[in-house]
């Protein structure tokens, strides 16, 4: 299945979040985030670069790659 959502930019993070959760629970099984290159500058390209990259860095995570840090965000 295919599901193409445009996200006001102030709120994508959060849903890019939520993403994350619900594959984390096995509710989806994988996701993108595709950009159009030409409508991007270069630093935005850079930041969707890094985003896609979230799934391979939890699953890495998950099994014991890294180096554990206490981390606080607050929202």
């Amino acid at each position: 299945m295919h599901l193409s959502i445009d996200i006001d930019q102030q709120k994508s993070t959060l849903f890019i979040d939520l993403l994350n959760l619900l594959k984390k629970d096995q509710m989806i099984n994988n996701f993108e985030v595709l950009n159009d290159a030409t409508k991007l500058s270069e630093y935005e390209q850079e930041v969707i670069d890094d985003i896609s990259h979230i799934a391979e860095t939890i699953k890495d995570a998950d099994n014991g790659y890294g180096k554990k840090r206490d981390l606080k965000i607050t929202l």
